[in-house]
């Protein structure tokens, strides 16, 4: 089983501090960030389980781009909180893609266990943003155990299925090789643990996503937000401690950048990339019709 995606609401102590990340003051350079005034709280999503939903279907015909065929749309892209997508002003949205660093050696003393666990999912970007701010954080981390160079192409790879949605105007992204330029980063792991530091082997779990979104009607009144970079973690290894595939990797990459796009849940069919087995490992019909009525809504938060 793979990983599902649940909404959290987090609290205003999880956003930034009041001085400006690197990544924030890219933001304000951008005509929509200008006009951002009185400060306001965050809504923030991780990638957690959840149970399956029944089958729905949305009607594709008004939807431009969108094919002939029935039933593509899956409803479990829309958060119980609304529809999360990113905006043409933020685009094209800057990836960096980690050579297997890691985490992992950012301790929380109190619990003597990782701070980026899957139980503080909702502080992954704040734990970014401040190691990006910190040079000395970052340059302390190391490659995850298992990492080897082809999952780096493999995560390459998988993030990169997605522009073939460019063309159409949907999405704009790229690759940047420069940490402090990125709006989603690419992190890895040996293995997943809890707060209290017990390894999650079950479920065959390979990827994370965490980001933290905000109301997109306050952005439009002048309200100010305090953007946080969008974390994925991939696993290195599979349940037998090898490292991991190289086109589990792939798939796993491509998977969890479907969510930062903004397919917050999963797929019942499971033929298709974003359903919890992730299909045949590419971008499905489905996933295909799916992001393109996804960005053409009016988005109910923004990442």
């Amino acid at each position: 089983m793979l990983p599902v995606c649940q909404s959290l609401q987090n609290s205003s102590r999880d956003r930034l501090s009041a001085s400006p990340s690197t990544r924030a003051q890219t933001k304000a350079r951008s005509g929509l960030y200008g006009l951002l005034c009185a400060l306001f709280i965050p809504l923030l999503f991780v990638t957690r389980a959840q149970a399956r939903s029944g089958a729905q279907t949305f009607d594709t015909a008004l939807v431009p781009g969108a094919t002939a065929v029935a039933a593509a749309v899956y409803p479990q892209f829309k958060s119980p909180v609304g529809t999360v997508r990113w905006l043409k002003e933020q685009m094209p949205l800057k990836v960096y893609i980690t050579h297997g660093l890691s985490l992992d050696s950012i301790m929380d003393p109190q619990l003597g266990a990782p701070v980026a666990n899957i139980d503080n999912l909702p502080g992954w970007p704040r734990v970014v943003a401040q190691a990006i701010d910190n040079g000395h954080i970052w340059k302390s981390l190391q490659p995850a155990k298992g990492f080897i160079p082809g999952h780096y192409q493999a995560a390459v790879e998988g993030v990169l299925a997605w522009k073939s949605f460019e063309p159409e105007g949907l999405i704009s992204y790229q690759i940047v090789q420069e940490p402090d330029e990125a709006d989603i980063y690419v992190f890895f792991t040996h293995h997943f643990v809890t707060k209290l530091g017990m390894a999650l082997f079950a479920n065959d779990i390979r990827g994370y996503t965490s980001k933290t979104n905000f109301s997109y009607a306050q952005v439009m009144r002048g309200g100010k937000a305090n953007f946080q970079p969008v974390v994925i973690v991939l696993r290195t290894t599979d349940n037998q401690g090898q490292s991991m595939p190289l086109g589990k990797m792939k798939a796993a990459a491509s998977h969890e950048f479907g969510h930062a796009l903004g397919i917050e849940g999963h797929s019942t069919n499971n033929q298709d990339l974003m359903s919890i087995y992730y299909g045949r490992g590419t971008i499905s019909q489905n996933d295909a019709d799916t992001l393109r009525y996804l960005y053409h809504l009016t988005p109910d938060l923004i990442p």
